[in-house]
């Protein structure tokens, strides 16, 4: 677990730096957002919490939403 903020708090300084300084505020919102995402699912996967596939989700929207089948 703390390997994975470790990791993130390297990645934010060396991607996140870079946007401040050079006054990019909606790359640095987007940038933020992704890497909020991704420590979160980072975080769950560390401490063995079973994550869903986002295959199943995207199957059931196939078939019930676009009635497509294959």
């Amino acid at each position: 677990m703390l390997y994975v903020l470790v990791v993130f708090i390297i990645i934010g300084f060396m991607d996140l730096g870079g946007l401040i300084k050079s006054n990019k505020k909606k790359q640095f919102k987007v940038t933020l957002l992704v890497m909020a995402v991704a420590f979160i699912l980072s975080t769950l996967y560390a401490l063995d919490y079973r994550l869903p596939s986002p295959m199943l989700a995207l199957d059931k929207f196939v078939r019930e939403v676009l009635g497509l089948g294959y």
